[in-house]
């Protein structure tokens, strides 16, 4: 009968220790209405982009033409022996300058050069890339 009372004995206080130690902290963490909700930051402004100059950046046209349309991109240095045109300068167009023709070498291309062609794209963003490269002649 003694061993019983002394196995009740420690069976108590390791349970006790078991209560403290494990289920303790996690009652704790479980009880966090008295906290503040952690705020996330807010997200960063929408930055909007005219759907001419959005439609030359996505096609890639940047990275021959450059951002300005002088032809110093970041492909520049791979295409070193192309003529890349300057769209700043009409006579480097070798199709011609007007909206028309600029439409036309985005969709159909210059053969045996770096430009290929854009016949995927819809008419209306073929006119807007057409549109921000002419706006970019002197």
């Amino acid at each position: 009968m003694i061993w019983i009372q002394s196995f009740l004995k420690n069976f108590s206080q390791i349970f006790n220790l078991f209560l403290l130690v494990i289920l303790f902290p996690i009652l704790i963490d479980c009880s966090s209405e008295n906290e503040s909700p952690k705020k996330e930051p807010p997200p960063p402004p929408a930055v909007t982009v005219p759907f001419p100059e959005a439609m030359y950046v996505q096609n890639g046209c940047v990275s021959c033409h450059g951002p300005v349309g002088n032809g110093r991109g970041t492909r520049t240095a791979l295409l070193a022996n192309s003529r890349i045109p300057n769209f700043q300068d009409k006579s480097t167009y070798i199709y011609g300058s007007t909206k028309e023709a600029i439409a036309k070498t985005i969709k159909n291309g210059i053969p045996g050069t770096y430009m290929k062609a854009y016949s995927h794209m819809r008419k209306g963003e073929i006119d807007a890339i057409a549109d921000y490269v002419q706006k970019m002649q002197r």
